[in-house]
């Protein structure tokens, strides 16, 4: 019985570690899996730039989308993403 009870404590502590995690904004891996490089310039009504990290070495490029809310990942070789890159950098 003692056995399966520090089965449980372990599993527990193991739980509660990644819940920590995810609570201090930690990212594990990449954000993005998948890029749009259409132009949706006159969707977006936010723009979030994520540099590379120890996590992910790409630069990810979050837009939320004005009337659904959607996040969209933007392709940042796309020249359009670049010139709103640019004028993020800017300000």
């Amino acid at each position: 019985m003692s056995a399966s009870l520090v089965v449980v404590l372990l599993a527990l502590l193991t739980i509660t570690e990644g819940m920590s995690l995810r609570g201090v904004g930690a990212d594990l891996r990449c954000r993005c899996i998948e890029t749009e490089s259409r132009r949706i310039g006159k969707l977006i009504k936010k723009v979030e730039m994520f540099p590379p990290s120890s996590h992910c070495r790409d630069t990810e490029i979050i837009a939320t989308l004005s009337k659904s809310g959607q996040e969209i990942c933007l392709d940042v070789s796309a020249p359009w993403v670049k010139r709103v890159i640019e004028k993020m950098l800017a300000k």
